[in-house]
């Protein structure tokens, strides 16, 4: 049997990509020793798969667990995962210069894949996109059972394909996509648009509407429709922008909605929220998606909103709240050029400024 390794123990990777690996041995590194012990000691944990209307069972029993990295011989696997958060994929442990299989960031940022080859000096490095919602918890009954339970969506995984990986290895994963970079960079821009966009939109709506899951922000018609509205601005000006097949990204976008509101996921609006500075970030995918928009001649009547919604997520035990907390007394114009790069005379901080003035109100009046 062949051996994977997955760093990371947060939602996708304890979450999905077990579900990809039945033909495997796979071992956990994760820095949190608390996590990595606790599951150790019981043997595992439980992931739950949503089809959207039921919940499958997997019962993930690694061989091995830990928060340390010298415990592991990196030489041992054929395959291994990296998903650790954007901002974490160069705090990783030296022993990861020392791994020579292929290895796949997941990290919802193909420049994560560049970061990781020139912090540890390794070349077989490449980019993955899981098409998937991944909750960090469970539904309340199954957390009494499992305090590490989770729960998943029956999503897709998509890996560049790259002549370092052998057929052997595809074999033992038949439920991998393998793409060319021209047709994974399709799958990232649709993700990242059409569905990262949106999604967290609704968190950071449903945060300031007192939600905890996002299904209950999707359950309320005004971040409905707010949601709606972001996707079809996005959808048009990924027409109007790029060469994309128009059924690809019309099929990717009438999913969406359905996806965010699933029941089944217990997906915490704290987890598709978190960080908003680096979602706010021009390379990330608020103020990307606004430059998206203006370059495409598309009015950002829904996407401002939505970049409003996240300039005001004040959750105290988030990595960003301190910056955001100031954001009154420091100036929105000084807070646009020195969290996020933005030039005070630029169009994207003149949008900005202009929706933040009126949002809180707006906010106020439609989530009443």
């Amino acid at each position: 049997m062949a051996n994977a390794l997955i760093i990371g123990c947060g939602a996708i990777g304890r979450g999905f990509v077990p579900w990809i690996l039945p033909n495997f041995d796979v071992d956990f590194y994760d820095a949190s020793r608390d996590l990595a012990a606790g599951i150790s000691a019981q043997g595992g944990y439980s992931s739950y798969m949503s089809d959207g209307e039921s919940l499958s069972h997997m019962r993930v029993r690694p061989r091995k667990v830990t928060a340390d990295f010298g415990e592991l011989n990196p030489a041992d696997y054929d395959i291994v995962f990296i998903s650790v958060g954007p901002r974490n994929v160069e705090r990783l442990p030296a022993g990861v210069s020392r791994i020579a299989c292929p290895i796949y960031s997941l990290e919802n940022d193909p420049i994560t894949v560049d970061r990781i080859k020139r912090s540890y000096g390794i070349e077989a490095v490449y980019f993955g996109v899981p098409d998937v919602i991944t909750s960090s918890t469970a539904a309340p009954e199954n957390l009494a059972k499992d305090r590490f339970a989770i729960h998943t969506e029956n999503g897709v995984m998509y890996l560049q394909h790259s002549d370092r990986v052998s057929d052997s290895l595809k074999a033992a994963l038949p439920d991998v996509k393998w793409l060319p970079v021209e047709r994974l960079n399709q799958e990232w821009d649709a993700k990242l648009y059409i569905h990262n966009t949106p999604h967290c939109i609704a968190a950071y709506l449903g945060f300031m509407a007192g939600c905890t899951y996002l299904h209950e922000a999707l359950a309320m018609p005004e971040i409905r429709r707010v949601v709606n509205g972001v996707i079809e601005e996005l959808l048009y000006a990924l027409k109007v922008t790029t060469h994309y097949d128009h059924h690809f990204i019309e099929s990717y976008a009438e999913k969406e909605v359905r996806r965010f509101s699933n029941r089944l996921l217990f997906d915490p609006v704290s987890r598709v929220a978190r960080e908003p500075i680096r979602k706010l970030h021009p390379s990330g995918r608020l103020t990307g998606a606004l430059r998206l928009l203006l370059s495409s001649g598309v009015r950002p009547v829904y996407l401002t909103i939505g970049i409003g919604a996240a300039l005001h997520y004040m959750a105290k035990d988030d990595k960003d709240f301190h910056q955001l907390s100031h954001l009154d007394e420091f100036g929105l114009p000084a807070f646009l050029k020195y969290h996020l790069s933005l030039r005070p005379d630029s169009l994207e901080s003149r949008y900005i400024e202009k929706s933040f003035a009126g949002v809180s109100a707006y906010l106020r009046r439609e989530l009443a």
